[in-house]
């Protein structure tokens, strides 16, 4: 029977490192009640979104695809050291389009103030 391998140390490094991308990346996208708003945009407990920022701590797969059900390429392109190109070029659409909605809103917010 194959057995898993053994965690390295530059193997539970690289975990750490990526364990930290995220958790910056979400106290970025949330400054406040950082658990507490993943949890609502994600659907995981917030005691799991809390271990992560109190342990430094990687989600697992089924956390990750919420995460990037929720944050879309951003949270990958976050979580890898060297994110592949094509990734980039999807965050990158994926921010212009939120812009440009944003840009929509306040757009529609101005018309109803003007004289």
């Amino acid at each position: 029977m194959k057995q898993s391998q053994v965690s390295t140390p530059a193997v539970a490094g690289e975990r750490h490192a990526v364990a930290g991308r995220l958790c910056s990346f979400l106290r970025a996208r949330h400054p406040v009640k950082t658990a507490e708003n993943v949890a609502a945009e994600t659907g995981i407990p917030v005691a799991t979104v809390s271990s992560w920022l109190d342990r430094g701590s990687s989600p697992n797969a089924w956390a990750l695809l919420n995460l990037v059900g929720a944050y879309g390429a951003d949270v990958l392109c976050a979580a890898m050291e060297n994110p592949p190109a094509w990734l980039r070029s999807a965050a990158r659409q994926a921010e212009r389009e939120r812009v440009e909605a944003e840009i929509a809103a306040l757009r529609a917010k101005l018309d109803e103030v003007q004289p």
